[in-house]
């Protein structure tokens, strides 16, 4: 049976923060300072892409926050939507800048109802996101954009999660 206790965030909601994110084999969470959080879904393509751009020529660390949104997307749903979206938002920036890029998968179902599948879900959401990275720029490119799951995770579930070489790693509450 599931229990209630899970490592993973409260929502996104602001535009820069710091963000705790535990990695795989570290005993203590990473602190990743003066971050500027973009939400995918919140604006249009073109706004973002400005957004973005504008984040990395300046100091704050580029966070690019992906939700699916409420439902539960099977995984030709999800990379549809994310190769239109996100092809559009990097439209432009160059390898070394998206490099510095941090991704953050939190979809808003991960809160509501976990089921048993859902660290699968969340392997292949992040394998897709790297997958189109490499489509979009290189494989060396997209190897260093740090990928990070940002859902609802159960402890239990948590060294599951973390195996995967696609999640570079959990972010965690404050």
């Amino acid at each position: 049976m599931l229990t209630k206790r899970n490592v993973v965030p409260e929502t996104m909601r602001t535009t820069s923060r710091e963000l705790r994110i535990l990695r795989a084999g570290m005993d203590a969470p990473e602190l990743i300072s003066n971050c500027r959080v973009l939400t995918l879904l919140d604006h249009s393509s073109r706004e973002l892409n400005h957004q973005l751009r504008t984040t990395l020529q300046g100091s704050q660390q580029p966070v690019l926050k992906l939700d699916e949104g409420d439902l539960r997307l099977t995984p030709v749903d999800f990379a549809y939507l994310l190769s239109r979206r996100l092809t559009n938002v990097l439209a432009g920036v160059s390898r070394a800048a998206v490099a510095r890029l941090v991704i953050v998968y939190s979809p808003s179902w991960a809160g509501e109802c976990r089921l048993p599948a859902d660290a699968q879900r969340i392997r292949i959401a992040h394998r897709q996101i790297r997958d189109l990275l490499r489509i979009i720029y290189d494989q060396e490119t997209a190897g260093q954009v740090q990928i990070i799951y940002g859902g609802f995770v159960f402890e239990e579930e948590l060294a599951d999660v973390l195996c995967d070489s696609n999640v570079d790693g959990v972010l965690m509450n404050k």
